[in-house]
């Protein structure tokens, strides 16, 4: 088998709940959101950050996509988190989906860790968020849209032969906001998931402040707009795509053009809003598989392999979300994108934890030249970095999860 040696899988088809019912498959959706600000590890606040749950079930079978305004979420505090939720909802872990946005004004980054209190608080909040969201199920129709959206530049530049990390207008990103809307039986709105690839670094290095970066400013100019056109019902929430190349513009650019990007992707999902189309209903399923992906060789010959989950729950036939625990480069979502045999693929990145940079085989090829998430960043700490070899290893360990996900239950 191609690769066999160098993939670990672990494969699970998954009911969405503990068993099947045959009852009724009406698909329900619920909506909740909670203030975290508490988490703060700085005293200034420039905005609230915020946690938000969407919750979907159909007969016996429940999801809960959870977004956080936080930078990232290792393996041990996700596993602590999705512990409480499953305890106070009875979801199963492995049904639920942990979504930092990366915000750099938070926890989460740079070295900043949520503190032993925080945790503990965060993982009761979260649990209470779920809870309400799936005591508020109730029959729903599922939208799902896409519109042009750029608020970030891939950040990696040749410059003097080696890579920088600075504007590059030609390098790859993911030029759309994706949507997926949730509405009652009475078209009210009971929540809409948007998702766009750029690092929220606008604020990050010109304060010190804590807040949500454009995901947070998106959200408010959301209400705001959808209140313009009567519309302003709904929780709004935010999840991170393929970003490990793009930084959102400008870097370091303040609050004012933090405000300034949020505007503009708020006004890109509203206009995906307005096109989105009803999916099919259909079962809720899932499955899950984990790569191990190799180093490049040190001088003595020896090998290191990085354990890498990735996740994929159908909605229906039609849409699709793929999850990695990684920070993925835009081409993998460029490529899923036309690979995918789902008709609507998300693709989230760190989602119930923290493994590391995915770049392509041409970053890695470039050796030390290859910048910061392709080597520096890996060989801080003495290690070595991913092996070229890897791209493939993922693009082919995808298109396995993403087909076996397609043909279950036929």
């Amino acid at each position: 088998m191609k690769h066999a040696l160098l993939i670990f899988l672990v494969l699970c088809a998954l009911t969405l709940s503990g068993s099947m019912s045959t009852s009724d498959k009406t698909l329900m959706a619920g909506a909740a959101e909670t203030v975290i600000t508490r988490v703060k590890d700085r005293p200034e606040v420039y905005q609230d950050l915020y946690a938000r749950a969407l919750v979907l079930a159909e007969g016996a079978q429940r999801l809960a996509v959870v977004t956080l305004d936080i930078g990232t979420v290792n393996y041990a505090v996700s596993e602590q988190l999705l512990k409480a939720i499953n305890a106070a909802t009875g979801i199963p872990a492995e049904n639920i989906l942990i979504c930092p946005s990366q915000t750099h004004s938070a926890p989460g980054v740079d070295g900043r860790h949520l503190s032993p209190e925080s945790r503990e608080w965060l993982a009761g909040s979260l649990a209470e968020l779920v809870k309400a969201a799936a005591d508020g199920l109730r029959p729903a129709t599922l939208r799902v849209g896409r519109a042009p959206a750029q608020i970030g530049y891939n950040r990696r530049l040749m410059k003097n032969g080696r890579i920088v990390m600075e504007p590059n207008p030609d390098g790859a990103v993911v030029p759309w906001v994706d949507v997926l809307a949730a509405y009652d039986e009475e078209g009210n709105r009971i929540g809409v998931l948007f998702s766009h690839a750029a690092h929220p670094v606008i604020v990050h290095w010109s304060s010190k402040a804590i807040g949500p970066d454009f995901p947070g400013y998106a959200v408010k100019h959301l209400h705001k707009l959808l209140a313009a056109k009567d519309q302003p019902e709904g929780v709004f929430m935010f999840a991170q795509g393929s970003c490990g190349n793009i930084n959102g513009y400008p870097l370091r650019g303040g609050f004012a053009a933090c405000d300034a990007a949020g505007l503009s992707l708020a006004f890109a999902v509203t206009q995906a809003l307005e096109a989105d189309q009803a999916i099919a209903p259909g079962p809720l399923k899932s499955r899950s598989l984990t790569l191990s992906l190799p180093h490049r060789a040190n001088q003595n010959g020896e090998r290191q392999f990085l354990h890498f989950p990735m996740r994929a729950v159908a909605i229906g036939d039609d849409v699709c979300i793929l999850t990695v625990t990684g920070e993925l480069f835009a081409e993998y979502q460029l490529w899923v994108d036309e690979a995918s045999p789902f008709k609507h693929t998300f693709v989230f990145n760190h989602v119930n934890g923290l493994s590391s940079y995915i770049a392509t085989k041409k970053d890695y090829d470039l050796g030390p030249a290859g910048g910061y998430e392709a080597w520096d960043g890996p060989t801080r700490g003495g290690g070595m970095p991913l092996d070229p070899s890897v791209e493939q290893i993922v693009k082919d360990g995808m298109l396995k999860l993403l087909n076996d996900l397609k043909s279950a239950g036929k």
